[in-house]
């Protein structure tokens, strides 16, 4: 970053008027050029250069002022071919390059004009720029996105979208679950908000806790957009959630649950139960899994387990779907967890679910139920076969 090159004009006009915002993006972002065109062309989508993704997700397309700009459409990146060198070269020598500050834009225009040199001053250019260039795009694959949020009051929709669930405000404050008015991921190299509140596409954040990384664990959740929505979920780790309320020791049980809503929901739940019945001294602790496919690692086990009492049990509680019952079967072949399952005749696949169908003193003893067989279940294993015959009670 310290070469110079012939020409001293590092303005944004003078670099645009050399090289164009297509061969930027394809150069820094390592796309075929006739991709970039077939995107704006014919609107299609592309899987994300930046960062791991299972479907095209990604679109190029020009502003009304004739700017080229990408989108990451599940929510990780909306910016121009500044915001995208910005991006790269932070990763690529390891310097955050903040693309509102005067000094770094320069340096950012520099960069371009040393990759770009035999184009703009016919020289030729030094390969080990573009090796740096791949090095930032593969970092930017692998390393956590810096999320920053702008959280806003709780508001009546919200209030009635979790009461529906039995969950108070009171119950998200302590469980670290916030309303976001926007959101930015990377704001430095990339400073458009990736998100403005929308009553009709409401945000909350769940907070994870901080990384070794010193960088804040979050996942945001949009409950209104679909099932199968790429961006319903966006997440800067991939971890056991839920672990900073999990503070105590001694537990009875630890349950394991599928979702941050269904543990909220659960916590809820066990707190009214152990207000009912004090006199049993069972301390029932809850965590969830990031998803439903998610294996657990053995340092999180430890952990869990030092958690206990002597005989204290972790049991799982996932959906009542086929992907549910396979993630149950993998903790209880793995790890010998007994697994509850919601019964059929409930029709609700999760305890959230459940939470909204009946009332909390009927929660109250399906849980004290479910402790009698946790406790008189020894020796009996779970199968696919008596999953599927789990219909009168909760099941082990």
């Amino acid at each position: 970053m310290g070469r110079h090159i012939n020409s001293n004009t590092y303005t944004k006009q003078y670099i645009l008027s050399k090289v164009s915002q297509e061969l930027i993006f394809s150069t820094y972002f390592h796309i075929p050029i006739d991709i970039i065109r077939d995107c704006i062309d014919n609107n299609t989508l592309i899987i994300s250069p930046i960062r791991e993704d299972k479907h095209p997700t990604c679109g190029f397309r020009y502003n009304n002022i004739g700017m080229l700009k990408f989108r990451d459409f599940g929510g990780y990146f909306w910016g121009d071919c500044f915001d995208a060198v910005a991006l790269v070269i932070s990763k690529a020598y390891n310097k955050t390059y903040d693309i509102s500050n005067k000094k770094d834009f320069i340096q950012i225009l520099k960069h371009i004009s040393l990759t770009f040199k035999d184009i703009i001053n016919n020289e030729e250019t030094d390969p080990n720029i573009i090796t740096k260039i791949n090095e930032g795009i593969s970092k930017l694959r692998k390393d956590k996105p810096i999320i920053d949020l702008v959280v806003r009051e709780w508001n009546k929709e919200d209030i009635n979208y979790w009461n529906n669930f039995g969950i108070t405000i009171q119950d998200l404050n302590i469980n670290f679950v916030y309303p976001i008015e926007q959101y930015y991921i990377n704001r430095k190299q990339n400073p458009e908000p990736k998100y403005f509140y929308d009553s009709k596409d409401p945000c909350y954040a769940y907070y994870l806790g901080r990384g070794s990384d010193n960088i804040n664990n979050y996942k945001l959740y949009f409950p209104k957009r679909t099932k199968d929505s790429h961006n319903r979920f966006i997440c800067n780790c991939n971890h056991l959630e839920g672990i900073l309320n999990l503070s105590e020791r001694e537990y009875t049980y630890i349950i394991i649950t599928k979702s941050t809503k269904d543990r909220i929901a659960l916590f809820r739940a066990i707190k009214y139960y152990s207000s009912l019945y004090r006199e049993e001294n069972i301390k029932i602790g809850v965590i969830n899994i990031p998803h439903e496919t998610y294996k657990l690692r053995d340092i999180e086990l430890s952990w869990l387990q030092d958690k206990l009492i002597n005989n204290g049990e972790i049991v799982t509680l996932m959906d009542n779907d086929r992907t549910g019952m396979i993630e149950a079967l993998y903790f209880k072949r793995t790890f010998n967890f007994k697994a509850i399952l919601i019964p059929k005749t409930y029709e609700a696949k999760d305890f959230a679910e459940l939470m909204s169908k009946l009332p909390i003193n009927k929660i109250c003893e399906l849980i004290k139920s479910t402790i009698k067989k946790i406790k008189t279940s020894n020796g009996k294993n779970i199968s696919n076969s008596n999953c599927r015959e789990q219909n009168t009670s909760l099941p082990f």
